[in-house]
């Protein structure tokens, strides 16, 4: 049994992403989007940590995910250049 690192496997690059990927990348974007909704209503209001939890919660997830989306495409480019 071996480890990988966050965003190494054992596969190879796929040619084409399926759709379940771009609904994937969809959902990112758009916990981005909510997460910096959630932050920017609740600094305009009452600040709770909750919603600091919740609203941080989804901007940082959804960044992160977003991230290996990011290395993908830069990693794509750069074996088609070759």
């Amino acid at each position: 049994m071996s480890f990988f690192r966050p965003g190494q496997s054992a596969s190879p690059m796929p040619d084409r992403l399926s759709r379940t990927d771009y609904y994937q990348i969809l959902t990112s974007v758009l916990m981005v989007i909510l997460g910096a909704l959630i932050l920017i209503r609740s600094v305009s209001g009452s600040i709770t940590i909750m919603t600091l939890l919740v609203g941080g919660g989804f901007l940082t997830l959804g960044a992160y995910r977003l991230n290996f989306v990011i290395k993908y495409f830069k990693k794509r480019r750069k074996c088609n250049q070759m």
